[in-house]
């Protein structure tokens, strides 16, 4: 079975076990921290992946790497799915989870890099702009000098990229073959 559809159906499933205890949104928040120290301890995964590790022993390496106390709703979750034998797929089951949560919330996530730090007037803006089609905006806006000038925005899944590092890349690659 295909990898996506196996963490979607579970990442649906999973929202609706928490939004039946009205927890989705601290869910989120847990499976999301979960996700990052996928990214940050790639040893996490090959430790999951062992058959010889026990199952309580996956069970407790995973509530250890969430750093904190977890809620019940994600103990059950973690352990649905190593009971499950699909711990290899729990990182793609807490981003499509994401997924499911913002489309459920009807929430965009709108990120925002410039070389200087965004007035208030223009994050309203651009919040408001989006904001006419969706009830909610999570806003993030950076810094980063190592764009020179110009922006990048991104919406979900498009990205609007008109930094003047980009601009210099393409010409450069269209000197480079003509």
């Amino acid at each position: 079975m295909d990898a996506g559809i196996i963490s979607h159906r579970y990442a649906k499933a999973i929202y609706q076990f928490a939004a039946e205890r009205k927890e989705e949104s601290l869910l989120r928040e847990e499976l999301k921290f979960l996700s990052e120290q996928f990214l940050s301890c790639p040893s996490l995964q090959k430790a999951l992946d062992d058959p010889t590790i026990p199952m309580t022993v996956k069970i407790d390496l995973l509530t250890t790497a969430a750093g904190r106390e977890i809620s019940e709703t994600c103990k059950k979750v973690l352990h649905l799915i190593v009971k499950n034998k699909r711990v290899h797929y729990l990182q793609s089951v807490a981003l499509r989870y994401d997924k499911v949560y913002r489309k459920a919330k009807d929430l965009v996530i709108m990120k925002l890099v410039t070389t200087e730090p965004a007035s208030s007037e223009m994050k309203n803006k651009l919040v408001d702009l989006v904001k006419k089609k969706n009830e909610q905006v999570e806003f993030n806006a950076k810094t980063d000098a190592d764009i020179i000038g110009g922006f990048i925005l991104e919406i979900d899944d498009l990205r609007l990229d008109a930094c003047v590092k980009n601009l210099l890349n393409q010409l450069r690659l269209e000197l480079i073959h003509p």
